[in-house]
């Protein structure tokens, strides 16, 4: 495990943007991204030192999963991370019951699936996917601008689903 490059940085900040803005300072406050295995991990600088007894070799995790490097060495923000992040988002989309399912089995939310979106949130924003109970689904990117939302038939593609809390389920051999 070790602590990220300047490039790599900046491909993370770069994705992290997308869906928090610029509070990635609130998200980083006394806190270090390391890499492992190609995995991103947000780790206190508190777990950090307590950490530092084990070598670095046998240690396999600390922190929380960011993301990931995939093979093409583009930075992917994956499902464990999105509970940590959602917390600084910019954006959200609340989901009726019948898109509930049709989102957490991995498919994008069509427009009669939303139930409530943000104001002002233009084609490719990040956005965060809640149930009506408040409860997080996942993230996705936003399909259509404000406009085009109110104009929108039923059928169209609203936000396009990038991870749900249906991949535990689906890759939980991966994610670990």
């Amino acid at each position: 495990m070790r602590e990220i490059t300047l490039e790599e940085q900046e491909k993370i900040f770069k994705k992290l943007r997308i869906y928090i803005g610029d509070n990635i300072e609130h998200v980083l406050k006394n806190k270090k991204l390391l890499l492992n295995n190609m995995r991103v991990f947000i780790c206190s600088e508190t777990l950090l030192k307590a950490c530092s007894q084990i070598g670095r070799k046998q240690l396999v995790s600390a922190g929380i999963i960011l993301g990931k490097f995939t093979k093409t060495d583009n930075f992917k923000i994956t499902i464990t991370g999105v509970e940590y992040l959602s917390k600084h988002g910019l954006h959200k989309v609340i989901l009726a019951d019948n898109g509930e399912m049709n989102f957490l089995y991995g498919n994008n939310a069509l427009k009669s699936h939303v139930h409530k979106v943000s104001e002002n949130i233009l084609i490719n924003e990040g956005v965060f996917v809640y149930n009506k109970n408040q409860l997080l689904l996942g993230f996705g990117l936003m399909a259509i601008n404000q406009n085009s939302y109110q104009k929108a038939r039923t059928g169209d593609i609203v936000v396009l689903n990038q991870a749900d809390n249906g991949e535990y389920i689906r890759n939980e051999t991966s994610l670990s």
